[in-house]
């Protein structure tokens, strides 16, 4: 089934017409669609007439003279589509028509994941301000970035309570530019040598300023359920909303107890913790090498 995905959208509950619009070469009338609306659990056929970058009207409609018309039949109508667990950000500086995004309805990435941003945000965003893309682009702030540039190379151990407080410092100041919260990747250097406790820390920052903390998890493998625990943990303690990235059992041990995984998020959602993931929707896994090493004893 194929999809169209609408490029700009303020609002899906707009039903009435824009009386005080005139007609013409900017409003365009999608007819005999199939759509997808965002909030109906159901696909219902319809038509959506768009006025420069508004919807102002779905239902039954006729053409108005000068709008462009065009013809959905067979064609399934949704909103631009959320990549919540994005890598692009990286080439969209010399790729920015997104043609692989956008070919697919992905019209909003989330990026600086797996603990790894740009330093500082505010840098990232100015940038994306001065020359934009085809795609909005939100941000996390990388812990293992962060990190980095507090300790240097000499990251392989937990962090002292005055790198520490410079790391929170950086964070605070990407949160006030913008960040959505923290992301993690504590199944790869620097994150691993973080204790719980720094990320415990660091997470009542983004919580302090009402963000988020994603984390690609301590372990997808051999220590799967206590990496989870702690994920929820975090959650709990910090009072923010946490997501689960890329959720998998890497491991054949674990293969057929996808059920224990859910069981174990709703458990947390039942106990008040926010908590969500993302999943690749294709079968698949992959990772650098080391992390088939979770104690780096090569």
């Amino acid at each position: 089934m194929r999809v169209w995905a609408w490029l700009a959208i303020v609002s899906l509950g707009l039903t009435g017409q824009a009386g005080a619009t005139r007609p013409d070469e900017s409003h365009i009338l999608i007819r005999h669609a199939q759509i997808a609306d965002g909030h109906d659990p159901t696909i219902f056929a319809g038509d959506v007439r768009i006025a420069g970058d508004r919807i102002v009207a779905i239902g039954t409609l006729d053409p108005q003279p000068g709008e462009t018309v065009i013809d959905a039949t067979g064609l399934v109508l949704a909103p631009g589509f959320i990549d919540t667990h994005s890598h692009h950000d990286g080439g969209l500086s010399k790729h920015r028509d997104a043609l692989a995004l956008v070919s697919q309805g992905v019209t909003t990435i989330v990026s600086g994941q797996d603990g790894d941003s740009d330093v500082p945000i505010a840098r990232r965003i100015a940038d994306r301000t001065a020359t934009p893309t085809a795609v909005n682009v939100a941000y996390y702030s990388g812990h293992g970035t962060l990190r980095a540039a507090v300790m240097g190379v000499d990251y392989k151990r937990e962090a002292t309570s005055t790198e520490l407080a410079a790391i929170k410092t950086r964070l605070d100041a990407d949160m006030r530019a913008g960040a959505l919260g923290l992301s993690t990747g504590l199944e790869y250097d620097p994150g691993i040598y973080a204790s719980r406790a720094e990320v415990l820390e660091l997470a009542r920052v983004a919580a302090g300023q009402g963000g988020r903390y994603i984390s690609h998890i301590r372990s997808e493998d051999r220590d799967l359920w206590g990496a989870l625990d702690e994920l929820i943990a975090i959650g709990k303690i910090a009072k923010l909303p946490v997501q689960l990235s890329h959720a998998k059992l890497a491991m054949t041990d674990w293969w057929g107890q996808a059920d224990r995984m859910i069981a174990r998020l709703d458990a947390a959602r039942a106990d008040g913790v926010d908590v969500s993931l993302d999943i690749y929707p294709y079968t698949n896994w992959q990772s650098v090498l080391t992390v088939m090493w979770p104690k780096r004893d090569f």
